[in-house]
């Protein structure tokens, strides 16, 4: 979504010939990688689900993410060629762009859950175990999807009443209003990204302190790494092209006038939005941690509170 202002004689075709060729070329390895990976990956959560009762939660949470993720997948062929043509019926060009934006929500949205999960197993795990349940994990996989479908509805007015358009193009002034803008920018990134922040410093910090106390300091110095990196990945993720919206807010409020600055912004925007796409790919890392323990025998006993703690640390996403 560039959201670009084609008036005031400032061109932006530069940018956009630029963005075309950068498209296709990161896009396109995206589409495959990403539609072999989450195929499999749900696939093989599925199989997980009937065998294996006691990693219900766990699987529940990731064919949720795996679903989201083939969904952006789906939605990049058409990302890339509609962001490039007219169409003559608008319905089409909306429901595109809400799959690509219900997609990278959703995700954000079913991390930020995994992170509490985890969070919560490490801190409270004799507790934890007793209270989780596949319903109430599949309740919280269904709210996800309500707010999602229900904070895509401002994506109905994307172009407005206009003659001339195109997908994720020239968005209408409604659209760059505080009253839309904001409530976007806190609860779909700020606050997801604050609750995980906090979950994966304060697991870290939990898991660092047993380490004079715990036999399996070696597994849960993978933990610690695994939570860091998830963190940055996300950050690294979501935190630009959520920078990038600030900052194309600046411009379509009049805030940022200048035309260089204003052909920056569109650029950085779409480059951001570029490379986060990837990260439908990177969660093959979170399944790699997955399927691996799943593949073990941790569970054949009650399990201790360590086992518990490497059981959910491992088997997540932060």
């Amino acid at each position: 979504m560039s959201g670009l202002d084609r008036g005031n004689n400032c061109s932006f075709s530069d940018v956009d010939e630029l963005m075309k060729t950068l498209q296709m070329a990161v896009h396109i390895p995206t589409f495959l990688l990403g539609l072999l990976l989450n195929l499999l990956a749900i696939r093989g959560f599925s199989t997980f689900l009937k065998r294996r009762p006691d990693y219900t939660a766990t699987s529940i949470y990731m064919i949720n993410l795996a679903i989201f993720d083939l969904l952006l997948v789906l939605s990049l062929p058409f990302k890339m060629a509609l962001s490039q043509v007219q169409l003559p019926s608008l319905a089409f060009c909306t429901l595109v762009e809400c799959l690509y934006f219900i997609s990278m929500y959703g995700s954000v949205f079913t991390i930020c859950c995994i992170s509490l999960d985890r969070f919560l197993a490490i801190q409270y795990p004799l507790l934890v175990s007793h209270l989780r349940s596949p319903r109430k994990t599949l309740g919280i996989c269904c709210v996800i999807w309500l707010l999602v479908w229900t904070g895509s509805i401002p994506i109905y007015s994307f172009h407005g009443k206009v003659d001339t358009y195109t997908c994720f193009h020239n968005m209408s002034d409604g659209t760059w209003s505080a009253k839309v803008f904001f409530p976007l920018e806190v609860f779909g990134f700020l606050l997801p990204m604050g609750v995980m922040g906090f979950c994966s410093c304060r697991s870290i910090h939990i898991l660092l302190g047993r380490r004079d106390r715990t036999q399996d300091w070696v597994q849960q110095r993978a933990c610690i790494w695994t939570i860091a990196a998830s963190l940055a990945v996300f950050v690294v993720s979501f935190l630009p092209v959520h920078l990038g919206l600030f900052l194309q807010f600046l411009v379509r409020n009049g805030f940022i006038v200048e035309c260089g600055a204003k052909q920056s912004i569109s650029l950085f925007l779409q480059l951001s939005l570029c490379f986060s796409n990837i990260n439908c790919c990177l969660d093959v890392f979170c399944y790699y941690f997955v399927i691996k323990e799943f593949r073990t025998d941790v569970m054949a006993h009650r399990p201790s509170r360590v086992q518990l703690v490497h059981q959910d640390t491992m088997s997540t996403r932060g």
